[in-house]
């Protein structure tokens, strides 16, 4: 059987349960002695490390739909998981070594579910196994024991050391444990059409080829490893985690012109989708530098584009594109939230963004504050009560008769950002500036520009209620109109910032 590598996140157990909040989920990492981890009634991703560990997850009920779906494991020693009720997929237990819960000549140093439900997953796929049968390559021999409760997982292949994998259940789980209960390998191949496995309900561990694949990924709880080449990749459900091993996985090299970038469609940050990229060593969004990824929106080419602005020593440096789909309103979440970094360290959330695309969003802020970005069509951008900045990167994020519409806008402290409009004040709504008016009849402010472009659009934003005579200067980031112009010699200004 396969052994497979502690992960990032595994091997930073120490000496103290670390909980680290996320906008979907919350991870708690053990330690290697024994803990007890309770989760919450949200998504949790729960390692207990080593040591016999108690992990107990929470339901939502008497609401169904709080009932998130965890992902648990338990690592080393003879853990004991309490499972719940999760609304329409079920939970996953995680072994990626036989060492975790197993059986040898001395008896069962197993774990032990609890309250496992028919819907929950065995994810074996790092040991090669994931379905029932004779408990022989591959497969898994299931047995009820009646004088304990316990329905027995094996396989009866062992490893050198003596040793082979068992999971306990507690009660009687025999006749209905069935593939349906575990996650499977899909491998690409050259062959393949990738829609193999689009509609189906299980969840799988997917494996792409180094060339440019095609896939339609299954419908929920999927994890997916493209590889090298620019892989087509369609997100059609949720809670789905893409994960990039290597740089070359997807990347640009600006000397040489050459890239292989990744594009993922439907990408649901609502609905837990992830980017894994700690295996490259990023940890966070920023400008891009010093191990950041920049996030941003390219309004042109249809897409959100994530990438690093460092390349390696052969000149490549990470990029990926993918649409956002996120047609229901996302409250509280931010574009990091979309993301697993290397040291799942927690970003001050008052200085991170949470950008739209092309279509009609409706965003409200986080408690902390932060930064909305709507991008094109008429948003909706509700604030909270931390500091809020709504960022307009294009005049076209916002055209009157299709204008933003900004709620709980607190004129004490949030500010609205059009330096990048190159507006440089308020003023008359000429030559530059922005001019603030209250519609009575509406009771809306508004931010006018009333200079038009070639195709007579101009820009505008509303904001509900009477803020007119508390808005000020010091709401409004402008352009520097004083900001001297710096040439680079012999670098184009595209080559700064290309878009990956």
């Amino acid at each position: 059987m396969a052994q497979a590598k502690k992960t990032a996140l595994q091997s930073e157990a120490d000496a103290a349960v670390v909980m680290t909040p996320h906008g979907t989920y919350d991870s708690y990492t053990g330690t290697a002695h024994n803990d007890t981890i309770t989760g919450t009634t949200k998504r949790d991703f729960i390692f207990g490390g080593g040591g016999d560990d108690i992990l107990i997850g929470q339901g939502g009920d008497p609401d169904p739909f709080s009932n998130a779906q965890d992902r648990y494991n338990g690592g080393a020693g003879v853990d004991t998981i309490t499972s719940h009720s999760a609304y329409v997929y079920g939970n996953t237990f995680v072994y990626t070594s036989v060492t975790d819960s197993y059986f040898d000549k001395q008896g069962s140093h197993s774990d032990l579910i609890k309250n496992f439900q028919s819907t929950d997953v065995l994810d074996l796929t790092a040991l090669g196994l994931e379905r029932v049968g004779n408990g022989h390559n591959g497969d898994l021999a299931v047995t009820y024991n009646a004088d304990e409760d316990i329905t027995y997982v094996r396989s009866l292949d062992k490893n050198v050391q003596g040793q082979a994998f068992e999971v306990r259940l507690e009660g009687d789980h025999a006749a209905e444990l069935g593939t349906q209960n575990f996650a499977l390998r899909y491998d690409l191949t050259a062959e393949s059409n990738g829609r193999e496995h689009g509609l189906s309900n299980k969840q799988y561990v997917i494996t792409g080829t180094d060339g440019d694949d095609f896939l339609v990924v299954p419908r929920s709880g999927n994890i997916v490893t493209g590889g090298g080449g620019a892989d087509d990749m369609s997100g059609g459900g949720s809670r789905n985690t893409f994960v990039f091993e290597h740089l070359t996985d997807s990347f640009v090299n600006d000397g040489t012109g050459q890239s292989s970038v990744d594009l993922i469609h439907n990408f649901r940050l609502g609905d837990g989708d992830l980017l894994d990229v700690s295996a490259l060593g990023f940890t966070g969004l920023g400008n891009g530098y010093n191990g950041t990824l920049n996030y941003s929106y390219d309004n042109e080419a249809g897409y959100a584009i994530a990438q690093s602005f460092e390349a390696d020593e052969d000149g490549n440096r990470f990029a990926v594109h993918l649409t956002q789909y996120d047609r229901d309103p996302l409250t509280g979440l931010q574009d990091m939230d979309r993301f697993t970094f290397a040291g799942d360290s927690a970003a001050d959330r008052a200085s991170q963004t949470l950008t739209g695309d092309n279509h009609r969003d409706t965003f409200t802020n986080s408690t902390a504050g932060g930064i909305l970005v709507g991008g094109g069509d008429d948003d909706l951008l509700v604030g909270n009560t931390g500091v809020d900045t709504f960022r307009y990167v294009e005049k076209s994020d916002s055209f009157r008769g299709n204008s933003d519409f900004i709620k709980n806008f607190d004129a004490t402290q949030d500010r609205i950002d059009v330096s990048a409009l190159g507006y440089t004040g308020l003023g008359d709504g000429t030559d530059g500036t922005l001019k603030v008016i209250y519609d009575t009849a509406l009771n809306r402010t508004y931010l006018k520009d009333y200079e038009a472009d070639a195709d007579g659009n101009r820009f505008e934003i509303s904001i509900v209620k009477n803020v007119a005579k508390d808005f000020s200067a010091d709401n409004l980031i402008v352009a520097d109109p004083n900001a001297a112009h710096i040439e680079l010699v012999g670098l184009a200004p595209a080559d700064l910032h290309p878009i990956g």
